[in-house]
């Protein structure tokens, strides 16, 4: 009635869906109810539920490949619905280490964006450009985030140690450069 788009998550009765096979029935199962109301497909946006990946914990490992196929298929069936995410949340486990929380957001939103995203919630000052990453983060953030290989966490996590002893000092640095 007032012309307001709705955000609905990616949730039903039984708690919060992590997977494809629950993202999707419930995210179709929600468009059925809104459409009933007089929702039309492009005022809906669905926020698939962006969950942290390389926790350590193995049921973690797929959450980011499961997202972005999970974009891929409520495409497939509603092209028109709208999708979106909290980025961050994918790599909370990486705290305080900057440099790979951006590589691992430009990576997940160039799959995702590729899959059928449409926003996200970012930190615009803290975002990398995809081609720009150096190629070895790259590829170590892709293995995590599409779960490509076993080890993927623990090589990212040796890799982001390893970044870090490179002295946080010189992103501070490199942060302050528009200053001069």
């Amino acid at each position: 009635r007032y012309g307001a788009a709705v955000v609905v998550m990616a949730f039903d009765e039984e708690g919060q869906a992590v997977d494809v096979d629950r993202r999707l029935p419930i995210c179709t199962r929600a468009l059925s109810i809104l459409r009933e109301l007089g929702f039309r497909d492009e005022e809906v946006i669905f926020d698939l539920n962006v969950l942290a990946v390389a926790t350590g914990m193995d049921e973690h490992d797929d959450y980011g490949r499961s997202f972005i196929e999970a974009a891929r298929a409520l495409k497939a069936v509603a092209p028109k619905v709208l999708l979106s995410g909290g980025i961050s949340n994918l790599s909370f486990s990486f705290r305080g280490l900057d440099h790979v929380r951006e590589a691992m957001h430009a990576v997940f939103l160039f799959h995702a964006i590729e899959a059928g995203l449409d926003m996200g919630i970012v930190n615009a000052g803290q975002l990398a450009v995809y081609s720009e990453i150096e190629p070895g983060l790259r590829e170590a953030c892709e293995d995590v985030i599409l779960n490509r290989r076993a080890g993927a966490s623990e090589r990212l996590i040796k890799m982001a140690e390893d970044l870090k002893d490179l002295g946080g000092s010189t992103r501070e640095a490199e942060r302050a450069l528009w200053r001069d």
